[in-house]
């Protein structure tokens, strides 16, 4: 009798999650949702064409970057595009970039190039 009633178990513990999930017709799919809000960011807005045809720099200070920055600039005179003259330094690469900084840049119509990365 032992047997008979194992296989009984063992059945219904095998059967495909849908036939187990009961119906979502009241409030039992409730119990389905994650329990821990996930916040969704804003959308980020993209620009395809800066609003005015100017480059702008932002230094990391990591080694070598400002003269490779400062090389692109006179590659990118070259070629006639205007290029703000000085280059603005990040105090550090391994820190956020300051929240003034930041809103100082947005507020950049052209294209702003940032930091050179290892």
């Amino acid at each position: 009798m032992t047997g008979t009633s194992d296989n009984i178990q063992g059945k219904n513990s095998h059967q495909p999650p849908a036939i187990q999930l009961t119906s979502c017709g009241d409030v039992s799919c409730e119990l389905l949702v994650d329990p821990i809000p996930r916040p969704t960011p804003d959308p980020i807005k993209v620009s395809l064409k800066p609003k005015v045809a100017s480059v702008t720099f932002v230094d990391h200070q990591k080694p070598n970057s400002k003269r490779i920055m400062e090389y692109a600039q006179d590659i990118l005179r070259d070629w006639g595009v205007e290029v703000r003259e000085e280059i603005i330094v990040k105090a550090d690469a391994s820190v956020p970039m300051p929240e003034a900084m930041l809103q100082s840049l947005s507020g950049e119509g052209g294209l702003v190039l940032c930091g050179i990365s290892d």
